[in-house]
């Protein structure tokens, strides 16, 4: 929807902080689904400014201002902590769901950037693994050693690091191998002509096709419409945001659009919907991040295995006393029961299953050792270092 005309010259520094002292700069959010199920993943949390004056100011006058006049990191910490206190009643309705909040390059060079948002994740009483960071791949390149430095911090606390507008920048192929990041977002310009385009189709195969083998989750912007959708789901995009799943929208009326998305939602995969004959390896995927279990749970069921999830450590626990599975994979760190919790109440119960740990960095070699489990897998992970896992363990239970 075309903004509505400012009523008269552009505002000064000083209406900016007039407005953000006043509560007239809010949040509303845009949704990121799972294109294989069309399950809700995440909220992106977009900055608003409505003038009682001017009326709606865009985004494009305002944060340029904000850059100008030194205030970009308030509005920063302002998105964060509102969208960390907006959180709570929509995550009692869908466990797992994050928030996401957009860095600028003046709070990434900020020294002690990952202590003050562990602070605020701290204050709001969430976990870290609830708050997802987006940053553009120019601002990670203006500082790319510090970048990478706070982005492995960031992430040792839980925090998700997302490069945003993927492809509008400069970032060498070898600088995205190394940045420890989670999930990559192309940009809406090929993802808006990839229908009618064949270089921005090549351009969305191949993105999403490399950044599976390095162990990213991929997210589509701009997916305006039901033959965009189809398209990314036959590339095997991980997950969409855009008009066609819903505009950004004000707090208030995030509890009814997820209402109308259980219902309106596009049909699941048929990959994901067929019974998979039962003389196939179960493969329990226990990890309370959507976006992961969504990019496992895509690549195993394509290659056979039947699959199921687990949030937690207790859900795992009742899966596995409903059908023992062939081979567990286990994120170490879960709410309610957490991994460690899970392995001792298994052998209390005296259940032998093969376990490997799967969780970032070389503390996933460092858990399958304490205790003694069949392997590990340190994330981000390579496409082709999962399936040899899994294939080396999963043996029908």
């Amino acid at each position: 929807m075309p903004e509505r005309p400012m009523a008269s010259a552009s505002p000064l520094p000083d209406e900016l902080r007039a407005a953000l002292a006043a509560g007239r700069v809010i949040p509303h959010y845009q949704p990121i689904v799972d294109i294989r199920r069309g399950r809700i993943l995440q909220l992106e949390a977009l900055a608003r400014w409505n003038d009682p004056v001017r009326g709606p100011i865009p985004p494009s006058v305002f944060i340029p201002l904000a850059e100008r006049s030194g205030l970009v990191g308030t509005i920063t910490t302002l998105m964060i902590e509102r969208a960390l206190a907006d959180l709570g009643p929509w995550r009692m309705r869908i466990p797992g769901l994050r928030v996401a909040v957009n860095l600028s390059a003046e709070s990434l060079a900020a020294i002690h950037l990952p202590e003050a948002i562990g602070r605020a994740i701290a204050a709001a009483g969430r976990e870290a693994g609830c708050l997802g960071l987006e940053i553009t791949e120019s601002v990670l390149m203006k500082r790319p050693e510090r970048s990478r430095t706070h982005v492995e911090r960031l992430r040792s606390i839980g925090v998700r690091v997302a490069i945003d507008d993927f492809g509008t920048g400069y970032s060498s192929l070898r600088y995205l191998q190394l940045l420890p990041v989670d999930e990559i977002k192309i940009d809406r310009q090929f993802i808006e002509t990839s229908v009618e385009d064949r270089n921005s189709q090549i351009i969305v195969r191949s993105v999403v096709a490399l950044c599976h083998e390095l162990g990213f989750a991929v997210v589509a912007e701009g997916v305006a419409d039901r033959d965009v959708w189809d398209l990314l789901l036959a590339l095997s995009c991980d997950s969409a945001q855009g008009y066609f799943v819903a505009k950004p929208m004000p707090p208030e009326a995030v509890g009814a659009w997820i209402e109308e998305w259980q219902v309106t939602r596009p049909a699941a995969h048929p990959a994901a919907a067929v019974d998979v004959a039962q003389g196939r390896p179960l493969v329990l995927i226990v990890d309370d991040e959507p976006t992961i279990v969504s990019l496992i749970e895509g690549v195993l069921i394509e290659r056979g295995y039947r699959v199921t999830t687990a949030l937690n450590g207790q859900e795992a626990l009742e899966s596995v006393g409903r059908e023992r599975p062939s081979l567990v994979l286990l994120e170490m760190r879960l709410p309610v029961l957490d991994g460690e919790g899970f392995v001792a109440d298994l052998r209390t119960r005296g259940i032998d299953v093969p376990l490997v740990i799967m969780t970032a960095g070389p503390s996933a070699a460092h858990w399958a050792r304490k205790l003694n489990v069949a392997g590990s897998i340190a994330k981000p992970f390579k496409v082709d270092e999962l399936v040899a896992t899994v294939e080396r363990f999963a043996t029908v239970a």
